[in-house]
């Protein structure tokens, strides 16, 4: 069966881009960028010339005060996510890769600003997209080595990571050995999980897309150097080829939000360097019959150029996953992208603009107001210049008169209120969550009950909003788990909870379950803390009767280290031990009596046999000492007796027989001695 050519895949991949969700102009962009001017507070359009021209800023108001809420709902706990085991056998796995992910998210990457970023372009531009991939990058290093013998030199030539740049050989006539001087330089690849926010006005989705899982077609524009695209490993030749991104119509989204910084950015500015010059890629990922099985599989197709001129074909391999995660805080049924806070209140806040203008205009009109003059009864010179105290020449006193100019200022002033009212009816976030209405609060007739009633109100709809965000992190948190069982090969070391702790991703499975942890629970912060307070009370007056089988100190440790993840200490390990990680002490069994007298006899012949040993050890010390004592006696006799030599024989034998005598008494006493002490034993 014959695969599809390199011009019908282009041409498919063409056709694809030009019919999505997201191309160049087209509603959604429109919507989205009128969405970004309303929060940066932009022009309206419709300014007149010294009319006022203050623009409300309702849509900045309403997602930043949502914004701490939901990021504090992601992040305030220990994890994220964790992931459930399927079987008995992944359990252990599956806390290993929960907090190996989690590590990986907010260690590797900034994972609070990966959440920041992704649910503001939710609110924002309807939907937040995240790309996560494996990066491979690589890490260069120049080394220099002397006097190498034959073996060494031939090591560095055979080390894949290490490319000789010069070597001299030295031969010394006198030892006749052979070394070498080398200068190398050594290469090392590092891969890992890369995480990044992608612009809404990069993507591009297939306009069937009711959903990622059903996407047939999504792609990204990228915006690469042509240095970047060949040490990616891009054929140099065709990267050469690919246009100037100048030559691309701008989005007007990307327009907005980098003019809102310097409204004279130059856009068609590049580098005169030819490898820094900045080239369009656009990454598709979608269900083709490549090989021609009758089967549609994923595909990543990445195809360089602008459109206008024929597309280059750069890389076109199998994926497992489209690796792409994204956010929507107010779904629709059976459409891709939802709807942003803009969609719920953009006519709002142009209502309201329009009202403070008119209400702003009406001040001025009262302060400066307008004047009825009789012609040539006034001097015109002295009433086109308003200042205190000014003077107004005039022939008669009624030459001038004010015009009136009706207040509109409390009518206005009722009607912006009402827009605000209708605002926290739409989104569900009232001025008190806000802290813009504190004389609500401070009011006498206000209780406790009703302002917490007003508050969960708001907060219900928050909730609502971050049980969709997860949706987008869940997916997020599957996909890295998948890309690190594919790609991580080794074992890596890491430290959790103050300790270091060897991974290995090679023994895990990545069909795990994710479950997603959003939040703590039901109620505020405080009212959280006040329920475990009182549950820990609680708990220590069942401990103190003895526990009565429904309470430990694993209970309660529990309880504490709910009460301090609420309170913003993610580790309670730092100021309490958990039982379930400590041993338990050896219970002691009670003595047995006949053991307890086995002991003590066994003691008792133990201390008689150090005493016995003992009493040997001075024994043998002493008759050691008597010997030496002996040994010279007998030298002086002898000495004495060689040089006398008045003694007769018979004198000789005498004093050697009593020597003789002396000896063997000697010796019959210590030998007489043994045998009461080995008696006596």
């Amino acid at each position: 069966m014959a695969k599809l050519t390199d011009d019908k895949l282009l041409s498919l991949v063409s056709q694809e881009i030009t019919n999505s969700l997201g191309f160049y102009g087209g509603d959604l962009s429109e919507h989205r960028r009128e969405g970004l001017k309303y929060y940066l507070g932009e022009p309206l359009g419709n300014e007149q010339e010294g009319q006022s021209q203050v623009v409300s800023q309702d849509l900045q108001e309403i997602i930043d005060s949502i914004m701490p809420s939901m990021l504090r709902i992601f992040t305030q706990g220990e994890s994220i996510v964790h992931f459930e085991a399927q079987q008995p056998e992944d359990v252990e796995y599956c806390e290993q890769a929960t907090d190996y992910i989690n590590h990986i998210f907010n260690k590797d990457n900034n994972g609070f600003q990966i959440l920041q970023t992704m649910f503001k372009d939710a609110l924002l531009s309807k939907n937040g997209f995240v790309k996560y991939y494996w990066k491979t990058s690589k890490q260069q290093k120049k080394e220099s080595y002397s006097a190498l013998t034959e073996d060494e030199f031939n090591a560095i030539l055979a080390d894949n990571e290490v490319e000789i740049i010069d070597f001299t050989e030295n031969f010394d006539e006198k030892t006749q050995v052979k070394t070498y001087d080398v200068e190398a330089k050594r290469v090392k690849e590092i891969g890992r999980v890369a995480i990044e926010n992608v612009p809404p006005e990069n993507m591009m989705i297939s306009r069937n897309a009711t959903n990622l899982d059903d996407c047939n077609f999504i792609a990204q524009r990228v915006y690469k150097t042509r240095s970047e695209l060949v040490d990616m490993g891009f054929d140099r030749d065709i990267v050469e080829k690919l246009p100037p991104s100048d030559e691309e119509v701008y989005n007007d989204e990307a327009v907005t939000r980098k003019s809102y910084e310097d409204s004279t950015t130059d856009f068609n500015y590049q580098n005169i360097d030819p490898s820094m010059t900045t080239v369009l890629v656009t990454e598709c990922y979608t269900k083709t019959d490549f090989d021609n099985d009758g089967i549609a599989e994923l595909r990543k197709i990445t195809v360089g150029g602008n459109g206008y001129n024929n597309y280059y074909l750069l890389e076109n391999e199998e994926i497992e996953q489209i690796p792409f995660s994204m956010a929507v805080a107010n779904p629709m049924p059976h459409k891709f992208f939802g709807l942003s806070i803009y969609d719920q209140i953009g006519d709002l806040q142009l209502v309201k603009s329009t009202l403070l203008r008119q209400l702003l205009n009406n001040a001025y009109l009262q302060n400066n107001s307008r004047l009825v003059v009789q012609d040539s009864m006034a001097n015109i010179d002295d009433l086109l210049v308003s200042r205190p105290g000014g003077i107004v020449r005039v022939k008669s006193p009624d030459a001038v008169r004010p015009l009136q100019t009706p207040n509109i200022m409390p009518d206005t002033l009722s009607t912006i209120n009402k827009i605000d009212e209708i605002r926290e009816s739409r989104t569900g976030i009232s001025r008190t969550q806000m802290g813009l209405n504190a004389d609500a609060i401070n009011k006498s007739h206000t209780t406790a009950t009703s302002t917490n009633q007003l508050m969960n109100a708001g907060t219900q709809r928050i909730e609502m909003i971050a049980r969709n965000f997860a949706d987008g992190v869940k997916r997020m948190f599957q996909g890295l788990l998948t890309l690190i069982c594919t790609h991580q090969d080794h074992e890596r070391i890491i430290r959790l909870r103050g300790k270091f702790i060897s991974v290995n991703p090679r023994e895990w499975n990545d069909r795990y379950n994710c479950t997603v942890v959003v939040g703590l629970g039901t109620g505020s912060q405080d009212q959280r803390l006040d329920v475990l307070t009182r549950i820990l009370n609680v708990q220590e007056k069942i401990l103190a009767k003895g526990g009565m089988g429904i309470v430990d100190n694993q209970n309660v440790y529990n309880t504490i280290a709910k009460y301090l993840e609420n309170a913003g200490y993610k580790n309670a390990d730092q100021f309490f031990k958990n039982p379930s990680t400590t041993p338990p002490k050896p219970k002691q069994p009670k003595p047995d009596p006949l053991t307890l007298a086995q002991q003590e006899l066994a003691m008792r012949q133990a201390k008689d046999k150090a005493e016995l040993s003992l009493k040997t050890q001075k024994l043998n010390q002493d008759a050691q000492i008597n010997q030496k004592r002996l040994n010279l006696e007998e030298q002086k006799l002898a000495t004495k007796i060689i040089r006398d030599e008045n003694l007769d024989q018979m004198q000789k034998e005498k004093l050697a027989n009593q020597i003789l005598k002396d000896d063997a008494k000697e010796t019959l006493e210590r030998d007489k001695l043994m045998k009461n002490m080995m008696q006596g034993r």
